[in-house]
């Protein structure tokens, strides 16, 4: 698996990052030039590859966890009501929205990726320019259809998603 991954993944290597955001608690990053790609009519600009991961995962540097999968979860600093009140699917409203706003902002020059390591179990850290590292660990044990950890495909085109789920890796349309 750990040779497959690196093998899968080593196109990322001297692409920038362009983005990262995400929809409900799926993180979203998008990595190389920016192209047009025409979806349900309206014409949007993309970074050509698209990695979504939907395990755990964090964003370092140094000793220094600016990011992390929790953090979908967790009120943002402005947060003043009660925790029954919380509603973290908000755009907006929890600690994740909050940190990559910064974190975007505080790397005006963007960053590249330098190095990519896969592990045995369908992890993937993402070395990055400047010190930042971006680390995938898929967390469960679940081998069924619904287990997906995170997947890499190109935006705008009909080549198979890469897609390492469970203790596998398929290849989707």
């Amino acid at each position: 698996m750990k040779t497959a991954i690196e093998k899968e993944t080593e196109k990322l290597a001297g692409l920038k990052l362009r983005y990262l955001g995400r929809a409900s608690n799926l993180l979203w990053l998008g990595f190389g030039d920016l192209i047009d790609v025409v979806r349900r009519g309206e014409t949007e600009e993309l970074a050509e590859f698209a990695l979504h991961v939907q395990c755990a995962w964090r964003i370092t540097k140094a000793s220094t966890i600016y990011v992390g999968s929790h953090d979908f979860y967790v009120p943002s600093s402005k947060w003043e009501g009660d925790m029954e009140d919380f509603y973290w699917d908000i755009q907006g409203n929890n600690r994740f929205d909050e940190r990559v706003r910064w974190l975007m902002r505080s790397i005006k020059s963007g960053l590249v990726v330098e190095n990519i390591e896969a592990d045995t179990f369908g992890g993937l850290t993402v070395y990055l320019s400047n010190d930042y590292t971006l680390e995938i660990f898929p967390n469960s044990s679940e081998t069924g259809d619904y287990s997906e950890s995170w997947r890499l495909f190109r935006s705008g085109d009909d080549s198979p998603h890469f897609v390492v789920s469970g203790q596998r890796i398929e290849k989707f349309d």
